[in-house]
């Protein structure tokens, strides 16, 4: 089973190398986000019906949950009904563009049971066109090395489109996108 998870990690980063048309520079591969929509294709839309004209603080409560209790960016068990089907998911070693190819990423990634998600914090901006979210987590990936990425502060904005639906969320990190990958190649328990 390990190999096999090894496996797919590396033909994962072979067929993400292979879908990039054009090569970025030196200095765009330190602050862009390696871009994986190509790699899920044929994922199909969430049947549920979206759940629009949601006001921004009822939002924000469901994305406090989402966070706290479900781990959702470590696990991807989110409510589906508040994002729209082509949100655009930004962290700073990853970009999805599609609800459901981020969902399925993520279900790869970290073993939840030995993943946390702590210290949430979620609120309105000001003028009601986004919900901002501060946490910590820490993640043991799904390698046969189970490397862990130790504890990171992360902020999430989310900007709503005019159904008020989720359509973009921003992640940034207080850690480099190179620190975790490093922490990705380096043997856990």
């Amino acid at each position: 089973m390990q190999l096999i998870l090894a496996r797919r990690a590396l033909i994962a980063t072979s067929i993400a190398a292979s879908t990039i048309s054009a090569r970025p520079a030196l200095a765009d591969l330190a602050t862009s986000p390696f871009e994986w929509s190509g790699l899920w294709k044929g994922v199909a839309a969430d049947p549920e019906p979206k759940r629009t004209g949601l006001a921004a603080t009822e939002l924000a409560k469901i994305l406090e949950t989402d966070l706290a209790t479900r781990k959702y960016i470590l696990t991807g068990d989110l409510t589906t009904t508040i994002f729209s089907e082509s949100c655009r998911f930004v962290d700073p070693n990853n970009a999805v563009e599609g609800l459901n190819k981020y969902r399925q990423a993520l279900s790869l990634l970290f073993q939840p049971e030995e993943s946390t998600v702590q210290d949430v914090v979620v609120s309105v901006a000001a003028d009601g066109r986004s919900v901002q979210a501060d946490y910590t987590a820490r993640g043991v990936l799904k390698l046969p090395w189970h490397p862990v990425i130790e504890p990171w502060r992360g902020s999430i904005i989310y900007s709503l489109n005019e159904d008020n639906l989720v359509a973009s969320q921003v992640d940034t990190w207080n850690i480099t996108r190179f620190d975790a990958i490093r922490q990705s190649f380096t043997p856990g328990r």
